[in-house]
C-alpha cells in the first residue's frame, strides 16, 4: 500500500530545501553584484583621476593617490589570507635558495632553537613597544592623529577571534620570512664579503626599497625604513640570531595595524582603537601611516643616541 501522506511530506521538505538554496544562492549573487559594483565604481574612479592627473599635473596625483586608498579598502578584507599565503611561500623560497646555493640551514642563518631564544624573541617585541608606544604618544600630543574611541578589530565576514588568531598568524609569518630573507641571508652574505657597515647599509637599503612600491610610500618612510633596517641589523649582531629581530618586526607589525589601527607600510589594518590621522596637520603621517612621520625619525634618533 502506497504511504501516500508520507509522499507528500517529503516532497513538501524537498521542495523548502530547494526554496532556501534558491534564497542562498541569490544572497550569493547579490553579494557577487555589490562587490562588482564597488570594483567597477572603483575602476571608474581610477579612469577618471588618470584623465584629471594628465590634465592637473600634481593635484592629479593627489586625486589617483584617492582612488588608490578605495581600492586597497576593497581588498583589505583579504589582507590577512594574502599575507599568511606570502609569508609561507616566503620561507620556503628563501630556505630553499639558501640551502642550495650556499649549503646554508636555517640554524647558520640564525633560526635555530638555541638556549634564549625565546627571550630574544621577546626582548625584541618589548623594544618594538617601547618606540611604538613613544611614537603614538607624541602623535596625540601633537595633534597629527585623534584616538575616538575602540572599533571593531574584524571584517564583517569574521569573528574578532578568527581575526586576531589571523592577524597574529600573518604578522608572524611576515617578520619571520622577512626577517629570514635580509637580516637572515642578505645582511649575512654581504657581512661575509663586503664587511658590517657595508651589509648594514645595503641590506637596510634593499629593505626599505621593497617597502617603496607600498600605498602612500614617499621620502620621509623610506628614509626611516631605512633606520629600522639599520636597527634589526643591529639586533642581529648583538643577540647573534634572527630570534631578537624577529620578535621587533612581528610586534612591530602587529602592534602599529591590530592595535593602534594605523597603516603599515601603507597597508590598511583593522584594529582595537578608532584613530584618525588629521589631514594638513605639520608631521602628518600620511597615508603610509606612522612610518612615514618625524615622529618616528625623533624615536629612531632618541634611540641611536641612546646606543652609541
Amino acid at each position: 500500500m502506497v504511504d501516500l501522506a508520507g509522499g507528500v511530506v517529503r516532497l513538501n521538505g524537498i521542495v523548502a530545501d530547494q526554496r532556501e538554496a534558491i534564497k542562498r544562492s541569490a544572497a550569493s549573487v547579490q553579494e557577487m553584484i555589490a562587490s562588482a559594483a564597488s570594483v567597477s565604481e572603483a575602476v571608474a574612479k581610477a579612469a577618471k583621476a588618470s584623465e584629471t592627473l594628465r590634465a592637473e599635473g600634481s593635484d592629479g596625483r593627489e586625486k589617483v593617490g584617492e582612488v588608490g586608498e578605495a581600492v586597497m579598502a576593497i581588498v583589505s578584507d583579504y589582507m590577512l589570507p594574502l599575507a599568511i599565503v606570502t609569508g609561507l611561500y616566503s620561507i620556503a623560497y628563501t630556505w630553499a635558495f639558501a640551502r642550495i646555493v650556499d649549503r646554508r640551514t636555517l640554524r647558520t642563518l640564525g633560526v635555530g632553537r638555541r638556549p634564549g631564544w625565546g627571550a630574544q624573541f621577546w626582548k625584541g617585541a618589548g623594544l618594538a613597544f617601547v618606540i611604538l608606544l613613544g611614537v603614538f604618544l607624541l602623535s596625540l600630543l601633537t595633534g597629527t592623529i585623534e584616538v575616538r574611541g575602540f572599533a571593531r578589530p574584524a571584517t564583517e565576514t569574521s569573528s574578532v577571534a578568527g581575526y586576531l588568531a589571523g592577524a597574529v598568524v600573518a604578522f608572524l609569518l611576515v617578520g619571520f620570512y622577512e626577517e629570514l630573507m635580509f637580516r637572515g641571508y642578505v645582511l649575512q652574505v654581504l657581512n661575509e664579503r663586503a664587511g658590517r657597515t657595508a651589509s648594514v647599509l645595503v641590506s637596510s637599503a634593499v629593505f626599505a626599497l621593497m617597502h617603496g612600491a607600498n600605498p602612500g610610500a614617499d621620502l620621509m618612510g623610506l628614509v626611516n625604513i631605512v633606520a629600522i633596517g639599520a636597527l634589526l641589523s643591529y639586533l642581529y649582531f648583538r643577540g647573534g640570531s634572527l630570534w631578537m629581530p624577529i620578535g621587533f618586526h612581528t610586534a612591530w607589525n602587529f602592534l602599529l595595524g591590530y592595535v593602534f589601527t594605523l597603516p603599515v607600510s601603507g597597508l590598511p589594518m583593522r584594529g582595537v582603537l578608532d584613530v584618525v590621522e588629521v589631514a594638513g596637520a605639520n608631521g602628518a603621517p600620511g597615508r603610509y601611516g606612522p612610518e612615514s612621520s618625524i615622529a618616528l625619525t625623533l624615536a629612531l634618533a632618541a634611540w641611536g643616541a641612546w646606543v652609541v
